[in-house]
């Protein structure tokens, strides 16, 4: 008996992020494009947050992101907001310290993980539960990944991960 799979190859990394990077969908993007990597203001932070939240952002998100995520932090980023003790979501933190850093902090998520993972194992694996699980990933798993990757531009690197790891959850449905 003959089965059917499905296979995309691509014949270097540069082909499988260019056609994973245009196949990024995402509501919202110019929320993003039009205020990451300049000086955070009342409204690009709400709007940052919004995009990153795929929706408007609940009262009680708002309460967190003016608690937790400031428009100016000097202090030592890392001990702040990649410390699972420290209050704010693992990926929340992530994402701010993306906000403030573009170029150092990459977004991390639960598609780019899975997407990361997949390139590594070639299996589907989910993010860790916690949110001492998801920075430890991030640090020691994410961050070496991209750099051993050498991709110039991060922003297309991150739309291919995401749209990848999108395509994940929806094939282990049927793997």
């Amino acid at each position: 008996m003959n089965f059917i799979t499905f296979q995309i190859q691509k014949s270097n990394l540069d082909e499988f992020m260019d056609h994973w990077s245009r196949l990024y969908l995402y509501d919202s993007e110019e929320k993003y494009t039009s205020n990451i990597g300049k000086p955070l203001t009342e409204k690009s932070r709400i709007e940052l947050f919004e995009w990153k939240n795929g929706s408007k952002i609940s009262q009680n998100k708002m309460d967190s992101i003016l608690e937790n995520y400031p428009l100016e932090f000097s202090e030592d980023k890392a001990d702040r907001y990649l410390n699972y003790k420290k209050s704010g979501g693992a990926i929340w933190n992530i994402f701010y310290l993306h906000c403030l850093d573009p170029s150092v902090w990459p977004i991390f998520d639960q598609h780019t993980y899975r997407a990361m993972k997949y390139l590594m194992t070639r299996s589907i694996v989910e993010i860790g539960n916690t949110n001492k699980k998801k920075f430890e990933s991030y640090l020691n798993e994410y961050k070496p990944f991209l750099a051993s990757l050498k991709q110039a531009d991060y922003r297309k690197t991150d739309k291919a991960l995401f749209a990848f790891g999108q395509f994940l959850k929806i094939a282990a449905k049927y793997i």
